[in-house]
């Protein structure tokens, strides 16, 4: 049995905009704290989790309390809910994602699971907004660590759990940022990269040996699911 496990924001749903339109609104409704003062650029950790720890400690010197933490997820889960009542464009599915899913759902040998930076709640809310059936496959999120290692390594645990395997013949990550390429090599795992032109680019400079635009292809996708490889050009530190 193989297991393939699915970012979720530009790889199944075309969600990254409306994500951090949602999450600069709701941190400075939760903390005061607007976007113009929040530094991204040397966050150690890409998931909602570590980005809020990130900004507590540069700007409040200390971590979020938990109270803090959950007031801002639900509030970033308010404002997605908001802007999908408002315009549900901003949750399509990445062309023939859905379609896809389907069909790897009826192939014996493959099973699904989700991994994403984003925390449970607003994961789930986007996935059922892009009419995706897969909210209800085992997952990691950001509630399970501020890095994407510990994130994918939570999702792989639960499907082995779920699926009743202690372990996958073959786990393939799928994913579109450069962070996920990186993680995927930290953890020793095969990657096909979703994305098109300089994005592409960037993730086979990283070490995708594979990347597809999108899923209307899916014997493509299919193939190179098969035939993906460990990245080798981006272990690094955990991200």
């Amino acid at each position: 049995m193989k297991l393939v496990i699915f970012d979720i924001d530009g790889t199944l749903t075309n969600t990254s905009q409306v994500d951090s339109i949602c999450f600069e609104r709701a941190l400075a409704q939760a903390s005061g704290l607007m976007s113009s003062e929040a530094d991204w650029s040397d966050c150690p950790h890409v998931s909602d989790t570590g980005l809020t720890r990130h900004l507590y400690q540069n700007h409040f010197g200390r971590e979020p309390h938990d109270h803090e933490e959950v007031s801002l997820r639900d509030c970033l889960v308010d404002l997605l809910n908001e802007h999908h009542a408002q315009d549900d464009s901003w949750f399509a599915e990445i062309d023939g994602a859905a379609k896809m899913l389907i069909h790897l759902s009826e192939k014996a040998h493959w099973q699904i699971a989700v991994a994403t930076g984003c925390w449970r709640a607003s994961a789930e809310m986007k996935l059922k907004a892009a009419q995706l059936a897969v909210h209800q496959k085992p997952g990691g999120f950001a509630e399970d660590g501020p890095s994407r290692e510990s994130i994918v390594t939570t999702a792989i645990q639960r499907a082995s759990n779920h699926y009743g395997r202690i372990n996958f013949d073959r786990i393939v990550s799928v994913g579109d940022g450069v962070w996920d390429v990186k993680t995927a090599a930290n953890l020793e795992i095969a990657f096909v990269g979703v994305a098109q032109n300089s994005r592409a680019e960037l993730l086979q400079k990283h070490g995708a040996r594979h990347v597809v635009p999108d899923f209307k292809d899916i014997s493509r996708f299919f193939a190179c699911l098969d035939d993906a490889v460990i990245p080798t050009q981006s272990r690094s530190t955990a991200v």
